[in-house]
């Protein structure tokens, strides 16, 4: 058994990564649609489908949530991942179908992902095991299944991916990995951000650790160049998160339900309990799997007792060993209610929402450390590696299955009542500032004519523009079905024109919509969001780092 393990090239053992994480998304493989509580997965990626039809790149405003006046959708939500389901969907996808594959891909990847980067550390029957632990975890089927956080779930591939990147760069100084680095961190960065903030000081340690093994201190400049080169990448996004938050409505997202007080687990929830349910976490009564994995868990104290017992004879590894299990330990002490004084002193953390999402770096460690478990067991390491396999697999398949099957296609799903509810979804995250509340009412899809007296002719709605002609028959106050917002810009006859927000006759509560008078005649009018400063700093910002890159590579 030890020969054909060690006779196999890596395309061998990636395609059996492959075929044993089929079974964690073969429910996944037909016809139709599952419910899940972030449903709006097919909706962004029908709305930045949009923006790639108006050539709207980087796509930041969308035309129909906000029940229909518009909403910074991707100015603040990562947008990563509705590219590439934008770009299967033109391939000639279904848009409920793409949101299925990009899951079934996001399983597959993050398995092979964690493969490569412990295949590189200690060989490939433990990057085996390894990426099988990664993948029957319960969270990973949480994240699919129950909650459908597809942003979130992707994260999960960049971890062993920025890890790797990084020490094979501290191992060979090749350019290669310098550019893999900044690759992979402007993925995460814009994937899911919040995931970018926990997961950063657990690659620092990582760098550390390596720079100081490899007696390479002199690379950490070069690291740090790469990383900034990353966030460069990244910089249409980021910049406009970091600086434009005051110009929506941020509290909801840390209020309330979001409140992150609400969302410590108990030590019996992460390590013990083997419920299962499609609640909602913070609810008592609703049943929501939050734990590590019972296998996980175990196997990451015996990789602790293994490298203690192999120190002398193995001290690289063995030290890293230690390491990470105490990484892996700070992460699951955030998740529990005595890290609330962390919290307390740390505002940034409260955008996390939910302190369980800690779990995601958890279980990345926790996979690498089975891994080590398996590779430090040294003759016996077959045996324990089926033992893992197995059992990760037979504790945990049964988690892999949707609440139920919707047999939908697409036109069901964006007409009706259906398409009333994506239209209305998470309607209060990043409303414009200048809106009281949400409206009730769909937008009209024509401008109002508040007073005065004026005819629309040949009316058009964008992406994120407003066009049409308009015949002013008196002197007319004009308000357009589009939320103001920090960039948008009115022309008249190609000619810019002062507009306001704040006229909000007829309206229970101010919207916040774009106005202007007009006087009497016929215009050619246009209402397009333009970028701000800090937007085409951002956009210059990744311009410049993709042209960095290239010149690396040619």
């Amino acid at each position: 058994m030890s020969k054909f393990i060690k006779n196999k090239n890596k395309f061998f053992w990636i395609l059996l990564v492959i075929i044993f994480t089929i079974p964690a998304c073969s429910n996944l493989l037909r016809s139709g649609f599952f419910s899940m509580q972030d449903d709006l997965q097919a909706f962004r990626v029908q709305q930045l489908d949009k923006c790639l039809d108006d050539g709207q790149i980087p796509c930041r405003w969308v035309p129909d949530a906000g029940y229909g006046y518009g909403y910074p959708q991707f100015n603040y939500y990562p947008p990563s991942v509705y590219y590439f389901g934008a770009i299967l969907h033109r391939v000639g996808f279904e848009y409920i179908d793409t949101v299925k594959i990009l899951f079934i891909l996001g399983y597959i990847a993050s398995a092979i992902a964690m493969f490569v980067l412990v295949d590189s550390l200690i060989g490939h029957w433990s990057a085996f095991v390894s990426s099988v632990l990664y993948t029957y975890v319960p969270y990973k089927a949480v994240e699919v299944y129950v909650r459908g956080a597809m942003s979130e779930f992707w994260a999960l591939t960049f971890f062993p991916l920025i890890f790797w990147a990084i020490y094979k760069f501290i191992k060979t100084e090749k350019k290669r990995y310098f550019i893999w680095f900044s690759f992979f961190l402007s993925l995460l960065l814009t994937t899911h951000n919040l995931m970018s903030l926990i997961f950063a000081p657990v690659a620092i340690v990582w760098t550390i650790y390596w720079i100081v093994l490899e007696k390479k201190i002199k690379l950490w400049s070069r690291i740090t160049m790469s990383g900034l080169l990353g966030v460069g990448l990244a910089a249409f996004f980021t910049l406009p998160v970091l600086f434009e938050k005051k110009f929506a409505h941020v509290d909801s997202v840390l209020s309330g339900y979001f409140d992150y007080r609400a969302h410590f687990v108990s030590l019996y929830k992460i390590f013990i309990s083997r419920e299962w349910g499609y609640g909602s976490s913070g609810f008592p009564n609703e049943k929501l799997n939050l734990s590590v994995g019972i296998i996980q868990w175990v196997v990451g104290i015996g990789a602790v007792v293994l490298a203690l017992i192999n120190y002398r004879k193995n001290k690289k590894f063995s030290v890293l060993t230690l390491l990470l299990f105490i990484l892996s330990l700070f992460t699951v002490f955030m998740i529990h209610m005595k890290s609330s004084f962390i919290w307390a002193q740390l505002p940034v953390l409260w955008w996390l929402q939910f302190p369980w999402r800690f779990l995601s770096v958890s279980i990345f460690l926790l996979a690498i450390l089975s891994g080590l478990a398996v590779y430090l067991f040294k003759k016996f390491k077959i045996i324990l590696g089926v033992f893992l396999i197995f059992f990760s697999i037979i504790l945990n398949i049964d988690f892999f299955v949707p609440k139920d099957w919707l047999n939908i296609t697409d036109l069901d799903k964006f007409s009706g009542a259906s398409w009333q509810k994506q239209m209305t979804i998470s309607i209060f995250d990043y409303l414009p500032i200048y809106a009281q509340f949400p409206p009730i009412n769909e937008a009209p899809d024509l401008p109002e004519i508040l007073d005065g007296n004026a005819l629309i002719k040949d009316y058009q709605k964008g992406s994120n523009f407003q066009i049409g002609e308009i015949e002013v028959l008196e002197d007319a106050t004009i308000r357009i079905p589009l939320y103001d917002f920090p960039g948008m810009q009115v022309k008249v006859d190609n000619k810019k024109i002062d507009h306001y927000n704040n006229d909000c006759r007829g309206q229970e509560f101010c919207y916040g919509l774009i106005t202007f008078k007009l006087s009497r005649g016929e215009y050619q009018i246009e209402t397009r969001l333009t970028d701000t400063p800090v937007r085409k700093i951002g956009n210059y910002l990744t311009l410049i780092s993709i042209f960095i890159i290239i010149w690396l590579i040619y």
